[in-house]
Protein backbone atom coordinates (compact mmCIF):
# COMPACT_ATOMS: atom_id res chain seq x y z
CA UNK A 1 0.00 0.00 0.00
CA UNK A 2 1.65 3.43 -0.99
CA UNK A 3 2.74 5.41 1.73
CA UNK A 4 0.20 8.52 2.39
CA UNK A 5 3.22 10.54 3.44
CA UNK A 6 3.96 10.36 -0.22
CA UNK A 7 1.34 10.24 -2.42
CA UNK A 8 1.32 11.95 -5.64
CA UNK A 9 -1.09 15.11 -6.73
CA UNK A 10 -2.83 12.92 -9.41
CA UNK A 11 -3.62 9.51 -7.55
CA UNK A 12 -4.51 12.14 -4.23
CA UNK A 13 -6.98 13.51 -6.30
CA UNK A 14 -8.23 10.38 -8.22
CA UNK A 15 -9.46 8.98 -4.63
CA UNK A 16 -10.55 12.13 -3.20
CA UNK A 17 -12.73 12.15 -6.51
CA UNK A 18 -13.83 8.75 -5.96
CA UNK A 19 -15.07 9.15 -2.24
CA UNK A 20 -16.61 12.64 -3.58
CA UNK A 21 -18.57 10.63 -6.13
CA UNK A 22 -19.45 7.98 -4.02
CA UNK A 23 -20.75 9.94 -1.17
CA UNK A 24 -23.24 12.18 -4.02
CA UNK A 25 -21.19 15.80 -3.54
CA UNK A 26 -21.76 18.00 -6.07
CA UNK A 27 -18.67 18.43 -8.86
CA UNK A 28 -16.56 15.90 -7.08
CA UNK A 29 -13.61 16.74 -9.66
CA UNK A 30 -13.47 20.26 -9.61
CA UNK A 31 -14.17 19.91 -5.42
CA UNK A 32 -11.11 17.74 -5.34
CA UNK A 33 -8.83 19.64 -7.07
CA UNK A 34 -9.82 22.93 -5.26
CA UNK A 35 -9.15 21.61 -2.36
CA UNK A 36 -6.08 20.32 -2.75
CA UNK A 37 -5.17 23.20 -4.52
CA UNK A 38 -5.85 25.28 -1.15
CA UNK A 39 -4.12 22.12 1.01
CA UNK A 40 -0.83 23.22 -0.73
CA UNK A 41 -1.46 26.66 -0.62
CA UNK A 42 -1.02 26.66 -4.96
CA UNK A 43 -3.15 27.73 -7.75
CA UNK A 44 -5.28 25.13 -8.90
CA UNK A 45 -3.74 25.14 -12.61
CA UNK A 46 -0.53 23.88 -10.94
CA UNK A 47 -1.66 21.20 -10.17
CA UNK A 48 -2.14 20.17 -13.70
CA UNK A 49 1.46 20.88 -14.40
CA UNK A 50 2.51 19.11 -11.17
CA UNK A 51 0.91 15.79 -11.60
CA UNK A 52 3.88 13.60 -10.35
CA UNK A 53 4.41 16.29 -7.05
CA UNK A 54 4.85 13.82 -3.74
CA UNK A 55 2.68 15.75 -1.03
CA UNK A 56 4.29 15.51 2.48
CA UNK A 57 2.73 14.28 5.76
CA UNK A 58 1.45 17.64 6.38
CA UNK A 59 -0.39 18.74 3.20
CA UNK A 60 -1.79 14.87 2.97
CA UNK A 61 -3.20 15.77 6.42
CA UNK A 62 -4.01 19.03 5.59
CA UNK A 63 -5.97 18.08 2.72
CA UNK A 64 -7.56 15.16 4.41
CA UNK A 65 -9.06 17.61 6.87
CA UNK A 66 -10.74 19.58 4.28
CA UNK A 67 -11.74 16.32 2.06
CA UNK A 68 -13.23 15.14 5.51
CA UNK A 69 -15.12 18.30 5.67
CA UNK A 70 -16.50 18.26 1.90
CA UNK A 71 -17.95 14.85 2.60
CA UNK A 72 -19.88 16.84 5.57
CA UNK A 73 -21.35 18.58 3.33
CA UNK A 74 -19.71 21.61 4.55
CA UNK A 75 -19.94 24.50 1.21
CA UNK A 76 -17.07 24.84 -0.54
CA UNK A 77 -16.77 28.30 -0.09
CA UNK A 78 -16.64 27.76 3.93
CA UNK A 79 -13.56 25.20 3.28
CA UNK A 80 -11.91 27.59 1.25
CA UNK A 81 -12.64 30.66 3.07
CA UNK A 82 -13.22 32.97 0.05
CA UNK A 83 -16.05 33.69 -2.62
CA UNK A 84 -16.04 35.92 -6.14
CA UNK A 85 -18.87 38.35 -5.86
CA UNK A 86 -19.50 40.63 -8.90
CA UNK A 87 -15.85 40.36 -9.67
CA UNK A 88 -14.45 40.92 -5.90
CA UNK A 89 -12.96 38.29 -3.71
CA UNK A 90 -14.50 38.31 -0.39
CA UNK A 91 -13.37 36.55 2.99
CA UNK A 92 -16.63 34.08 3.97
CA UNK A 93 -16.87 31.60 6.83
CA UNK A 94 -19.51 30.11 8.78
CA UNK A 95 -20.73 33.28 10.24
CA UNK A 96 -22.30 35.07 7.02
CA UNK A 97 -24.34 33.54 4.56
CA UNK A 98 -22.51 32.61 1.35
CA UNK A 99 -22.79 35.12 -1.52
CA UNK A 100 -25.10 34.20 -4.39
CA UNK A 101 -24.96 34.97 -8.58
CA UNK A 102 -27.96 36.08 -8.81
CA UNK A 103 -27.60 38.67 -5.66
CA UNK A 104 -25.76 40.39 -7.99
CA UNK A 105 -28.53 42.13 -9.63
CA UNK A 106 -29.05 43.74 -6.70
CA UNK A 107 -25.74 45.75 -7.06
CA UNK A 108 -26.66 46.30 -10.73
CA UNK A 109 -29.81 47.90 -10.09
CA UNK A 110 -28.31 50.12 -7.08
CA UNK A 111 -25.30 51.34 -9.28
CA UNK A 112 -27.09 52.37 -11.96
CA UNK A 113 -29.65 54.68 -9.62
CA UNK A 114 -26.56 56.22 -8.35
CA UNK A 115 -25.23 56.70 -11.86
CA UNK A 116 -28.24 59.47 -12.14
CA UNK A 117 -28.19 62.90 -11.30
CA UNK A 118 -28.83 63.65 -7.87
CA UNK A 119 -29.50 66.66 -5.74
CA UNK A 120 -27.04 68.37 -3.68
CA UNK A 121 -26.51 66.13 -0.22
CA UNK A 122 -27.66 67.44 3.18
CA UNK A 123 -27.02 66.14 6.44
CA UNK A 124 -27.84 63.19 7.63
CA UNK A 125 -28.28 61.49 4.30
CA UNK A 126 -25.88 58.64 2.56
CA UNK A 127 -25.90 57.83 -0.75
CA UNK A 128 -26.54 53.74 -0.19
CA UNK A 129 -27.94 52.01 2.58
CA UNK A 130 -27.23 48.12 2.27
CA UNK A 131 -29.75 46.24 4.98
CA UNK A 132 -28.60 42.55 6.40
CA UNK A 133 -24.92 43.08 4.94
CA UNK A 134 -23.77 40.06 6.17
CA UNK A 135 -20.00 39.38 4.50
CA UNK A 136 -20.60 43.48 3.17
CA UNK A 137 -20.05 41.66 -0.44
CA UNK A 138 -23.38 44.14 -1.66
CA UNK A 139 -22.38 47.39 -0.07
CA UNK A 140 -18.58 46.86 -1.14
CA UNK A 141 -19.29 45.95 -4.44
CA UNK A 142 -21.23 49.37 -4.43
CA UNK A 143 -18.47 50.90 -2.99
CA UNK A 144 -15.77 49.34 -4.92
CA UNK A 145 -17.53 50.28 -8.42
CA UNK A 146 -18.90 53.94 -7.01
CA UNK A 147 -15.99 55.50 -5.62
CA UNK A 148 -17.41 58.41 -4.62
CA UNK A 149 -20.58 57.14 -2.62
CA UNK A 150 -21.05 57.16 0.89
CA UNK A 151 -22.92 53.91 2.52
CA UNK A 152 -23.85 52.76 5.63
CA UNK A 153 -24.09 48.76 6.30
CA UNK A 154 -26.49 47.39 8.99
CA UNK A 155 -26.75 44.06 10.29
CA UNK A 156 -28.30 42.54 13.71
CA UNK A 157 -25.40 40.12 13.93
CA UNK A 158 -22.03 41.18 15.54
CA UNK A 159 -20.13 38.12 14.32
CA UNK A 160 -21.05 38.96 10.81
CA UNK A 161 -20.06 42.87 10.53
CA UNK A 162 -16.54 41.53 11.68
CA UNK A 163 -16.33 39.84 8.79
CA UNK A 164 -18.13 42.73 6.95
CA UNK A 165 -15.03 45.03 7.85
CA UNK A 166 -12.44 42.82 7.45
CA UNK A 167 -13.82 42.81 3.54
CA UNK A 168 -14.18 46.66 2.85
CA UNK A 169 -10.77 47.21 4.51
CA UNK A 170 -9.51 44.12 1.98
CA UNK A 171 -10.74 46.40 -0.59
CA UNK A 172 -10.06 49.61 0.69
CA UNK A 173 -13.81 50.81 0.95
CA UNK A 174 -13.85 51.24 4.83
CA UNK A 175 -13.51 54.92 5.04
CA UNK A 176 -16.94 55.17 3.20
CA UNK A 177 -18.84 52.45 4.61
CA UNK A 178 -20.23 52.89 8.37
CA UNK A 179 -21.36 49.37 10.04
CA UNK A 180 -24.06 49.85 12.21
CA UNK A 181 -25.04 46.95 14.52
CA UNK A 182 -29.04 47.04 14.62
CA UNK A 183 -32.50 45.50 13.71
CA UNK A 184 -32.83 46.15 9.70
CA UNK A 185 -32.86 49.82 9.64
CA UNK A 186 -33.97 50.72 13.73
CA UNK A 187 -31.78 53.61 15.07
CA UNK A 188 -30.05 54.63 12.29
CA UNK A 189 -30.96 58.63 11.67
CA UNK A 190 -29.89 58.47 7.82
CA UNK A 191 -31.80 58.78 4.93
CA UNK A 192 -30.11 57.61 1.43
CA UNK A 193 -30.93 57.36 -2.54
CA UNK A 194 -30.87 53.90 -2.40
CA UNK A 195 -31.61 51.00 0.30
CA UNK A 196 -30.61 47.16 -1.03
CA UNK A 197 -31.33 44.45 1.48
CA UNK A 198 -31.23 40.24 0.68
CA UNK A 199 -32.73 39.87 4.39
CA UNK A 200 -33.71 36.22 5.02
CA UNK A 201 -36.49 35.02 3.10
CA UNK A 202 -36.43 30.91 2.76
CA UNK A 203 -40.24 29.74 4.89
CA UNK A 204 -39.56 28.32 8.60
CA UNK A 205 -41.20 24.99 6.80
CA UNK A 206 -38.79 25.15 4.03
CA UNK A 207 -35.87 25.40 5.82
CA UNK A 208 -35.90 21.72 7.13
CA UNK A 209 -36.27 20.66 3.12
CA UNK A 210 -32.93 22.91 2.21
CA UNK A 211 -30.01 20.66 0.98
CA UNK A 212 -27.69 20.15 3.71
CA UNK A 213 -25.23 22.32 2.77
CA UNK A 214 -27.10 25.21 3.48
CA UNK A 215 -29.33 24.01 6.21
CA UNK A 216 -26.43 22.59 8.92
CA UNK A 217 -23.52 25.26 7.78
CA UNK A 218 -25.36 28.51 6.73
CA UNK A 219 -26.11 30.70 9.94
CA UNK A 220 -30.53 29.91 9.78
CA UNK A 221 -30.11 33.59 10.91
CA UNK A 222 -29.34 34.54 7.54
CA UNK A 223 -32.25 32.47 6.08
CA UNK A 224 -35.32 32.21 8.15
CA UNK A 225 -37.70 34.38 6.92
CA UNK A 226 -40.49 33.48 9.12
CA UNK A 227 -43.63 31.31 8.56
CA UNK A 228 -43.75 32.75 4.38
CA UNK A 229 -40.44 34.16 3.73
CA UNK A 230 -41.57 37.66 3.90
CA UNK A 231 -41.87 38.91 7.81
CA UNK A 232 -38.74 40.78 7.42
CA UNK A 233 -39.31 42.12 4.44
CA UNK A 234 -42.82 43.28 5.59
CA UNK A 235 -40.46 45.30 8.21
CA UNK A 236 -38.32 46.82 6.47
CA UNK A 237 -40.73 47.86 3.73
CA UNK A 238 -42.95 49.64 6.63
CA UNK A 239 -39.59 51.57 7.48
CA UNK A 240 -38.54 52.81 3.78
CA UNK A 241 -40.62 56.01 4.01
CA UNK A 242 -38.50 57.46 6.97
CA UNK A 243 -35.34 56.27 5.32
CA UNK A 244 -35.32 56.90 1.77
CA UNK A 245 -34.97 60.27 -0.06
CA UNK A 246 -37.43 61.57 -2.49
CA UNK A 247 -37.18 59.73 -5.49
CA UNK A 248 -34.88 57.52 -3.91
CA UNK A 249 -35.24 53.52 -4.61
CA UNK A 250 -34.87 50.31 -2.64
CA UNK A 251 -34.05 47.12 -4.18
CA UNK A 252 -34.88 43.60 -2.11
CA UNK A 253 -34.13 40.61 -2.70
CA UNK A 254 -37.14 38.06 -2.78
CA UNK A 255 -37.56 34.48 -3.21
CA UNK A 256 -38.60 32.89 -6.95
CA UNK A 257 -41.96 32.16 -5.83
CA UNK A 258 -42.40 35.44 -3.94
CA UNK A 259 -43.31 37.48 -6.10
CA UNK A 260 -47.26 38.33 -6.26
CA UNK A 261 -47.43 38.38 -2.05
CA UNK A 262 -44.11 40.64 -2.32
CA UNK A 263 -45.91 43.27 -4.83
CA UNK A 264 -49.02 42.66 -2.46
CA UNK A 265 -47.52 43.86 0.29
CA UNK A 266 -45.28 46.80 -0.85
CA UNK A 267 -48.67 48.21 -2.09
CA UNK A 268 -50.50 47.85 0.64
CA UNK A 269 -47.70 49.41 3.00
CA UNK A 270 -46.31 52.46 0.42
CA UNK A 271 -49.66 53.04 -1.90
CA UNK A 272 -48.07 56.27 -3.46
CA UNK A 273 -44.54 54.26 -4.44
CA UNK A 274 -43.63 52.77 -7.75
CA UNK A 275 -43.34 48.94 -7.11
CA UNK A 276 -42.61 46.58 -9.88
CA UNK A 277 -40.83 42.97 -9.76
CA UNK A 278 -37.49 42.30 -11.67
CA UNK A 279 -36.39 39.08 -12.90
CA UNK A 280 -33.06 37.07 -12.54
CA UNK A 281 -31.23 35.71 -15.56
CA UNK A 282 -33.03 33.21 -15.00
CA UNK A 283 -36.21 35.26 -15.84
CA UNK A 284 -37.50 34.21 -12.12
CA UNK A 285 -38.66 37.21 -9.72
CA UNK A 286 -36.04 37.86 -8.14
CA UNK A 287 -36.04 41.62 -6.54
CA UNK A 288 -39.00 43.71 -5.75
CA UNK A 289 -37.99 47.45 -6.77
CA UNK A 290 -40.19 50.72 -4.66
CA UNK A 291 -39.47 54.16 -5.85
CA UNK A 292 -40.44 56.51 -3.40
CA UNK A 293 -42.52 59.23 -5.48
CA UNK A 294 -40.34 62.73 -5.63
Amino acid sequence: MEDVTQARVDTTLRAAIARFHQAGIDSPTLTARLLLAAALHKPREWLTAHNDYLLSSEQSDAFEQLVTRALAHEPLAYLLGRREFYGLEFTIDPRVLIPRPETELLVEQALEWLRQPSPEQAAHTVDAIDVGTGSGAIAIAIAHHAPTAHLIATDLSAAALAVARLNAIRHRVDARIAFVQTDLLDNVPYRARVITANLPYVSSEEIEALPPEIQAHEPRMALDGGCDGLTLVRRLLGQLAAHLLPGGAAFLEIGASQGPAALRAATAILPAAHIALDQDLAGLDRVLSVVMPE
